[in-house]
């Protein structure tokens, strides 16, 4: 029997409300620490809920200083075999190390993200360069990783990411009292994400007047975190006369994304480039049908799950959402596939494969 593991386990960046690298930490953490082969200890600014933690500073100045001044001492006080960087920050540990690279879309996408933010993400790519390991989400991320970061290929490891535990098709009822919440009454497109570049939530917005033409009872709801293009996604609504048929629902709790997505026709998730794409997947573990963008990673992690549209084409996105309104009849069936290909990733899979990394260092 392999001996049981130590892992310092860095969830510092945990933010309040998690989303993308955040469910990451999370879910993984709490498959890590279900494991009998595994003593996790976590820095985190609020408890998990997993693991012996580490109380760290809950902003960005003060935790940057802790990984500066206090880390290192932190990691020899408590004699972890392992250190595992989940949001890329790698200190000089004197113990072997891993980080997980979700993407670097502020090298390939720098105009997502502002000044500071682009600054940020480069020195937390720059710490990772020290890994002894870097676990990525896609093949396509590695591609990245090599490219950007000149890291040697033969140290990267890939590790499919997965829909959050639990996450699965809302009953009537739940559906019902989300819809009458939010004044969504008819058929509804969910649109998931940050109104932020890069997200393409204005080619979803561009669909809606092809898709009124033929369904004009149809609506576009987009949730998620307000971003930096969230101004501007209300002007373009407006300009192309479908201000009415365009909600924005702001992020939304836990216990609302499963009735959210449930009670879609279909989610929108035209992307320009994702690390791994978690919406689509978590769209599709609640039983709904999912219209992406034919672009990285998303081909990857999607293919034979996703109807898969043009990059930057509205009028392809308008004619997917439109034969999915015209054969609703299939929804059963398709619902089943829906869940069926979510089924094949999972979050217990993911923490045998990132402990599999970690035996690979630490014998």
């Amino acid at each position: 029997m392999s001996r049981t593991l130590r892992v310092f386990y860095n969830a510092s960046a945990l933010p309040e409300r998690p989303a993308g690298a955040g469910i990451y930490t999370l879910e993984l953490g709490r498959a890590l620490a279900e494991r009998d082969d595994i003593e996790l200890v976590v820095a985190a600014p609020r408890d998990p809920g997993f693991g012996e933690r580490v109380s760290t500073p809950p902003n960005l100045r003060g935790r940057t200083a802790w990984e500066f001044a206090a880390l290192q001492h932190v990691l020899r006080k408590v004699r972890a075999d392992v250190y595992h960087g989940p949001h890329m920050f790698t200190p000089r540990a004197g113990i072997p190390t891993v980080a997980t690279v979700h993407d670097l879309t502020f090298q390939r996408l720098p105009r997502r993200y502002g000044f500071a933010h682009r600054h940020y993400y480069r020195y937390l790519a720059r710490t990772a360069k020290r890994a002894d390991r870097i676990i990525v989400p896609s093949a396509t991320v590695a591609g990245e990783v090599v490219r950007f970061l000149g890291y040697p290929p033969e140290r990267i490891r890939v590790v499919y990411e997965a829909a959050r535990v639990g996450l699965g098709p809302a009953d009537e009822d739940a559906v019902e009292a989300f819809r009458a919440r939010h004044g969504l009454s008819g058929p509804y497109f969910a649109c998931l994400g940050t109104a932020e570049p890069g997200k393409r939530a204005v080619d979803a917005i561009r669909a809606m007047p092809a898709i009124l033409g033929r369904c004009p009872e149809a609506v576009l709801a987009l949730a998620g975190g307000p971003g930096r293009l969230s101004a501007a996604l209300e002007r373009e609504a407006r300009r192309l006369g479908v201000g009415n048929a365009v909600r924005f629902l702001g992020y939304l709790p836990d216990g609302d994304v499963a009735p959210f997505l449930t009670g879609a026709v279909a989610l929108i998730f035209p992307s320009l480039f994702e690390g791994f794409g978690l919406p689509p997947l978590e769209a599709l573990s609640c039983g709904t049908p999912v219209i992406s963008s034919d672009a990285p990673a998303m081909s990857e992690v999607l293919k034979g799950g996703a109807l898969l549209v043009p990059v930057g084409r509205p009028g392809a996105i308008a004619a997917a959402a439109l034969e999915l309104l015209a054969t609703g009849e299939q929804r059963a069936e398709r619902a089943h596939a829906a869940r069926a290909f979510a089924a094949r990733f999972s979050w217990a899979k993911a923490a045998e494969e990132t402990v599999s990394v970690y035996r690979e260092l630490a014998g």
